[in-house]
């Protein structure tokens, strides 16, 4: 089995010597939330959250968070409730967040970052009620 693999190159032509990648600069990303755009540090520490962005944009290019809150059975009626995108936004950033119980979902209510991007206009405070 060796030996057939030593026949199988994976680069015919040899490895590159100056082969350098780049990842400098900023690359846009179109999200349920708009276009915002994404810059990679190495030297910037990040959270656990900083990756949501790429899926958002997965959510965004096929179409599936729209699809999501089109079928989404939750209605609103009158000016106090928070809409149906801010609070199904608030359980998927929980979700997102490795939340597993309902009390944990408050937790999310600080994100400043994250809801704009899902085109939420703010968390919202899940209450539980005895």
């Amino acid at each position: 089995m060796s030996a057939l693999l030593e026949q199988l190159a994976t680069h015919p032509e040899g490895e590159s010597e100056n082969l350098t990648l780049s990842v400098g600069g900023a690359w846009p990303l179109d999200t349920p939330g708009g276009r915002f755009y994404a810059e990679w540090d190495e030297d910037t520490p990040v959270t656990r959250d900083g990756q949501l962005n790429f899926f958002f944009q997965f959510l965004k290019a096929g179409g599936r968070w729209e699809q999501f809150m089109r079928n989404c059975p939750l209605q609103y009626t009158g000016n106090c409730g928070s809409g149906a995108l801010n609070v199904m936004g608030t359980v998927l950033l929980s979700v997102l967040s490795g939340h597993w119980r309902y009390g944990h979902i408050n937790s999310v209510r600080g994100d400043g970052i994250n809801p704009p991007l899902l085109g939420m206009t703010r968390t919202v405070a899940m209450a539980v009620r005895k």
